[in-house]
């Protein structure tokens, strides 16, 4: 068993994610818009196709929490051609 591969897969993924979420709420927002419109986002380029659903489906569930809020995000952009 290689503990170090399997880590490394996971951590990939995970940290495409914490990058595109360090570029702030609007950015992912667009991100996801992008990769749901089949488009390539830059911050996902170089991954498979597995690991960028991977990272879709993880952008949604994080910022579901802002959706759920009273009012729904502050950040996101309507207007942009995207499902905002």
């Amino acid at each position: 068993m290689n503990i170090a591969h399997d880590h490394y897969l996971v951590t990939q993924v995970d940290a495409c994610v914490e990058r595109i979420c360090d570029l702030g709420c609007a950015m992912v927002y667009r991100a996801i818009t992008l990769m749901e419109q089949g488009k390539c986002a830059r911050e996902v380029t170089g991954l498979t196709c597995v690991d960028r659903r991977k990272v879709l489906r993880e952008l949604k569930e994080i910022m579901s929490v802002y959706d759920a809020r009273p009012g729904g995000a502050s950040c996101k952009i309507s207007g942009t051609g995207g499902s905002a």
